[in-house]
């Protein structure tokens, strides 16, 4: 009995956590020049824009035009995006919603702490709105000039909500084979699922500096060097959670001898 009163505990507070926000609870997103901020407020959002464009920016490895044949719409996109602005950077995110000429439109309101809560930074992510396809979104520039002021129609909106919950995926990394060795084929191999979703990919880095993008849970790789190495592995899911872990071998000159021969 007590384990069900907590499983409805638990999702009640879930249901009321992703309620929107309307009316009178709309945050009020600001201009940055805005003579409500202080000096101290200018330079935290000075400071969170320049990190936020460092995560949206070209040549992120799963950018729209990487993942152009997935079966996503617009609003896929920005789930993914604000999912990627929360968990990699622990943003507070909302996804706001509004019409522009007849047509409803969903954008991100990045929280940025400041000394009265939070300001926000109003971010584009559908690829439809995108000045480029190697980014994952943009900030709302007004003429899109970095540091100016931001576009009007994102400073208003109907309603706001926060993400739904969303879990990272629960994987785990190990080599299979049990000799590393220079030149030869080395399988790596990840184990474990997205407990509430699907995985979307896995970004790998080995210590050489040889980054690549997978979207299969094997990887063969070919170490060209002896020595010590590690490999780090992201796993990302469709709506932006990740986990990133990491694994150390020595990698072998040749196979040793089993000394099982005549």
């Amino acid at each position: 009995m007590k384990r069900l009163l907590l499983l409805i505990v638990l999702f009640v507070s879930l249901a009321v956590s992703t309620l929107p926000l309307v009316g009178a609870d709309l945050p009020v997103v600001r201009q940055p020049n805005d003579p409500a901020f202080s000096a101290a407020d200018r330079a935290a959002l000075a400071a969170a824009w320049t990190a936020v464009e460092g995560i949206l920016s070209a040549g992120y490895p799963l950018s729209p035009l990487r993942m152009s044949k997935l079966p996503w719409s617009d609003t896929d996109f920005v789930q993914f995006t604000a999912g990627t602005l929360e968990s990699s950077a622990g943003y507070t995110v909302l996804l706001a919603s509004g019409s522009w000429a007849g047509t409803m439109r969903t954008w991100i309101l990045v929280g940025v702490p400041i000394s009265g809560g939070l300001g926000y930074i109003p971010v584009e992510a559908a690829p439809s709105a995108l000045a480029s396809n190697y980014a994952i979104g943009q900030i709302a520039w007004q003429g899109g000039v970095s540091g100016s002021s931001f576009d009007p129609r994102y400073l208003s909106f109907t309603q706001a909500a926060a993400p739904a919950p969303n879990l990272p995926p629960a994987v785990t990394l190990s080599i299979a084979d049990r000799y590393v060795v220079v030149g030869a084929p080395t399988t790596l191999i990840v184990t474990g699922s997205d407990p509430d979703g699907v995985i979307l990919a896995y970004l790998w880095t080995f210590s050489d500096g040889t980054k690549i993008v997978g979207t299969q849970p094997v990887l063969w790789y070919t170490f060209g060097e002896t020595g010590g190495v590690t490999v780090t592995l992201t796993v990302i899911d469709t709506r932006g959670a990740r986990t990133t872990l990491s694994v150390k071998d020595k990698v072998l000159a040749e196979r040793p001898d089993c000394g099982c021969g005549p």
